[in-house]
């Protein structure tokens, strides 16, 4: 866990710590609320009051991802107003006329879309956004075999995203930095080298190299290039078992057997706090848990953006009807900038 496992209480208290401070925290309360919480805690002015803290709300109405004339940010919009009015007991009926980057796809069609895609604007800029890791890793099985031709479990070239916040590997980095001494080129090396790789960080595989089993799992050493951190790289050991996973990342037992596995290589160290410093200093317990990129969960998607977004929302009954859902499609159609694509969706809900 790190600090107290409670990201905004260890917020306010370290913002209390210092003098003068002030807080600005931004978000949009029609996007996906965290995992396994109905709305954002950071977002609601009367938790925050809770802090002793002295809450002013303003609301920003310009939009600049989207034309104004979008189709995109017209069906957003009708979604967000759904939520507002609280008039989610149906389904809500997207409009497609009129609009050229706002359409719809059918399955057979899919693989010849991303393909044209990826040639046309890039890998970097298309998306596939599903409502489950099950269905996003039938897409990047897919997108794999079909369009990029790749057998091998990893290859170079091919698109990561970071299941689980680490901290090891750049920590680790910064250390042997730091050892080789204090220097202008050293400082400047230390600046480009992020606080750690975040949980839905992607990145591009330059190199894989050393396989190997142990403790049950499926390890490689892998040269990541990450993109959004100025192409910064990094060698670190990677757990691929994530990649076909149907969870997020390990589950608690994956997870408990791993620690497990590792605590029998320090059986030899006497003492417990001299042990579990070792396992916490371990480069396969710290293994990067690593998922392919080409399709990803809304959540995994929340906070990024690409030119073309192909929105699988699944199959859909009336039980699904919360303000959840529309929240699930009003954050998967914001992620599109150009154009948005709407996957094998039913006609009874396009006008």
């Amino acid at each position: 866990v790190f600090g107290s496992g409670r990201l905004l209480d260890d917020l306010i208290q370290y913002v209390y710590s210092g003098e003068n401070c002030r807080l600005i925290l931004m978000g949009d309360v029609a996007q996906l609320p965290p995992v396994m919480q109905t709305e954002s805690p950071a977002l609601n002015p009367e938790i925050l009051r809770g802090y002793n803290l002295q809450v002013w709300e303003i609301a920003l109405t310009q939009v600049v991802r989207q034309s104004e004339d979008s189709g995109i940010l017209f069906n957003a919009t009708r979604l967000r107003d759904a939520l507002r009015n609280h008039t989610v007991e149906i389904f809500p009926k997207l409009q497609l006329k009129g609009f050229s980057d706002f359409t719809k796809v059918n399955g057979d069609e899919l693989i010849e879309e991303i393909s044209s895609a990826y040639s046309r604007d890039g890998m970097e800029e298309t998306m596939i956004i599903s409502r489950s890791n099950k269905r996003a890793t039938i897409y990047n099985n897919g997108i794999r075999n079909r369009i990029l031709y790749r057998e091998e479990e990893l290859s170079s070239g091919d698109r990561l995203m970071v299941a689980k916040n680490n901290y090891y590997w750049t920590e680790n980095e910064r250390k042997q930095m730091k050892a080789s001494g204090d220097t202008p080129e050293v400082r400047k090396e230390l600046q480009s080298i992020p606080s750690f790789l975040a949980n839905g960080d992607r990145a591009k595989v330059l190199r894989v190299r050393r396989h190997l089993d142990l403790y049950g799992f499926h390890f490689a050493t892998l040269l990541l290039q990450f993109p959004d951190y100025d192409n910064y790289e990094i060698s670190v050991t990677a757990l691929l078992d994530t990649l076909q996973s149907e969870a997020s990342a390990l589950t608690r037992e994956q997870q408990e057997q791993l620690f497990r596995g590792v605590e029998e290589d320090y059986q030899d160290i006497p003492l417990k706090a001299d042990r579990m410093k070792a396992i916490r200093e371990d480069q396969y317990f710290n293994a990067v848990q690593v998922k392919y990129a080409y399709a990803i969960t809304c959540h995994k998607a929340q906070g990024g953006q690409w030119e073309h977004v192909y929105v699988d929302q699944g199959y859909m009954t009336d039980e699904y009807l919360t303000p959840d859902y529309f929240r699930w499609l009003y954050t998967a159609f914001t992620r599109a900038t150009k154009t948005l694509y709407l996957v094998n969706y039913p006609k009874e809900q396009i006008l």
